[in-house]
């Protein structure tokens, strides 16, 4: 049997290739790559560092905590904190030189109080609501907020954003983006020129990117994670997620199988048990529905995933034995499975089959170039 019971293999030379892409499609952008949630569970320093070596403009992270870890591993790149902040980390935000999103008025003194406290300029983001409703100043009160950070000693306005809840949908995208164009107007003509306008996120930019706008945030396009996206093709899934066969047994017609009973046998059939299950990040949603790959074949997830196992029925596929790889995305032979395949099952979106995979998940990044980027645990 294999050593793991279920492991992950990330490709950062896919990293790379998808980045370069990116680069040609969208030359005359900036190309912040979001690296938050642990890479969208890829592994974010490790993504990082060979985005790093390739020279990215930005990195994105959701917390305060998630920069400093990219700082902590010695990433030096530019990193933005685009969700938002916990006060406690602001002290070594600054020293670490990362900069933060502005989500609301009242953010503005805390910085501008603790930047002045250890003399040192901190490089900052006003996000402006025009949509997304969630976190994000109001385009009315934007360009007082924008006057008001260019008047504190310590805060430098690097840039404006807005987030795109709909970044599909044509016309949504079009009225954002006009109303954060003639807020952009608006700053200059009072003498506020930010050097980073950012708006896209990877189906937006790559559907048309928007002229006002310098930077693009690009996560689904970096990892793959990109089937319904304009051009789409260009960009490889660089992770695949296997586990093995633990256990096999015949079983007659009329046999309840697993938690519930969900699942009852119709035929003689050989049913074998793979180590992988909920807490590893296989949703329990794939219960009676899922297909995974087992020598080069399709087989059904049969009864409920449990929280470290899931049956599969082999009955089809010849000489299967004990150990044998067991691959729930990427390819074996002719045959793939895709995490919008996954996705389209559970009712969830792509990132979030990527997103779950959890700590039992035994990640190793492969690359040509690991002893060059000296990555942890590859």
């Amino acid at each position: 049997m294999k050593p793991q019971r279920a492991w992950a293999t990330i490709d950062l030379d896919l990293v790379s290739e998808n980045l370069r892409n990116l680069r040609r499609l969208l030359p005359e952008k900036k190309i912040l790559a979001v690296v938050k949630a642990d890479g969208y569970g890829h592994g974010s320093i490790p993504i990082s560092r060979r985005l790093e070596v390739d020279g990215i403009d930005f990195l994105g992270v959701g917390t305060s905590r998630e920069a400093l870890e990219l700082r902590e591993a010695g990433i030096s790149s530019p990193v933005l904190v685009l969700g938002a902040l916990v006060e406690p980390d602001l002290n070594l935000l600054i020293q670490e030189s990362v900069s933060v999103t502005v989500h609301s008025p009242g953010r503005i003194e805390v910085l501008q109080e603790a930047a002045r406290r250890l003399d040192q300029p901190m490089a900052v983001h006003l996000l402006i609501d025009t949509g997304m409703a969630r976190l994000g100043v109001s385009p009315e009160q934007a360009t007082q907020h924008a006057l008001t950070i260019a008047g504190c000693s310590h805060l430098r306005l690097e840039g404006v954003g807005t987030h795109l809840p709909r970044p599909s949908d044509p016309d949504q995208v079009s009225r954002q983006r006009a109303v954060l164009e003639g807020i952009v107007r608006n700053l200059s003509a009072n003498g506020i020129h930010p050097p980073l306008i950012h708006i896209d996120s990877s189906a937006a930019a790559l559907r048309s990117a928007a002229p006002e706008a310098n930077m693009v945030r690009i996560g689904g396009a970096i990892y793959g994670l990109s089937g319904d996206l304009p051009g789409g093709e260009l960009f490889r899934p660089i992770l695949t997620l296997k586990s093995q066969i633990v256990y096999l047994r015949d079983h007659p017609p009329g046999q309840s199988i697993g938690y519930g009973g969900t699942y009852t046998t119709v035929r003689n059939c050989r049913l074998a048990t793979i180590s992988i299950g909920y807490h590893d990040g296989f949703p329990s949603t794939l219960s009676n529905k899922g297909e995974v790959l087992v020598r080069g074949k399709r087989v059904p997830v049969v009864g409920r995933v449990t929280m470290d196992y899931t049956v599969i029925d082999v009955t089809e596929v010849e000489g299967t034995v004990v150990g044998d790889e067991v691959t729930l995305l990427g390819s074996d032979r002719t045959e793939r499975i895709d995490v919008e395949d996954i996705a389209r099952w559970c009712g969830i979106v792509p990132y979030e089959v990527t997103c779950l995979l959890g700590r039992r998940i035994l990640r190793h990044h492969r690359t040509t170039i690991a002893d060059e980027l000296e990555l942890e645990g590859s």
